[in-house]
């Protein structure tokens, strides 16, 4: 209550991007936005995700810290889909560790859900098997110590391509076909609208601050 007194008799007139970034600077912010990244990121010690005390919390120190830097969005994500190495030590690479289901097409789906707020399971069979090229080398291998896993870009594994759309057949020769006339483009059906849940719009509902960077909590 005192705090809502001192800003309303507070004759600033920047008084209101001050505030903002007093608060933004507040250690609960920080918490506030970890907490929200581990329940989207699946960040649990236990069953079912069982990332495993060690791993679990150096994730979530990993997440609270990102949040208190304002990290921008872009590193953030590379970070977490580009990295390897130990998950007690890299805890970014917990993000492969706590899928459920690893194979690459399972994979693609969970990134563009959690980090793009769409879901892939109703792309085009081309374009998700496109995106899960890029997860078909990741392997994981375990290590002496107890529950370590090292998370590893593997040159081994093969990729399989995606499917190509030019090995589809025409259906008209190619002489039959014919131009759309100038004056008459064909029109292109309404993109359909569908609501998100809220666990998939905040991630990608962007708030810029005061300094103009975007950060993952914005």
């Amino acid at each position: 209550m005192q705090e809502a007194k001192d800003f309303l008799q507070d004759k600033n007139p920047n008084k209101r991007r001050a505030l903002i970034e007093h608060l933004l600077g507040r250690p609960e912010y920080a918490d506030y936005w970890a907490l929200k990244w581990s329940d989207l990121l699946r960040v649990k010690a236990e069953f079912p995700i069982n990332l495993w005390p060690n791993a679990a919390q150096a994730y979530h120190r990993w997440l609270r810290t990102a949040m208190r830097d304002n990290m921008p969005y872009d590193r953030f994500v590379r970070e977490l889909v580009t990295s390897s190495g130990s998950n007690f030590r890299t805890p970014q690479v917990n993000f492969y560790r706590a899928l459920q289901n690893k194979q690459p097409p399972s994979v693609a789906q969970a990134v563009a859900l959690a980090f793009m707020g769409v879901r892939a399971d109703k792309w085009p069979k081309e374009r998700l098997a496109g995106m899960a090229v890029f997860f078909s080398k990741i392997g994981y291998k375990p290590t002496g110590e107890w529950k370590e896993e090292i998370v590893v870009f593997d040159p081994r594994k093969t990729a399989a391509p995606p499917p190509s759309r030019s090995t589809r057949r025409p259906s008209r020769p190619p002489r039959a076909r014919r131009s759309p006339s100038p004056r008459r483009s064909p029109r292109r059906p309404p993109l359909r609208r569908r609501r998100l849940s809220p666990m998939e719009r905040w991630p990608v509902t962007r708030r810029t601050r005061t300094r103009g960077r975007s950060s993952p909590s914005g």
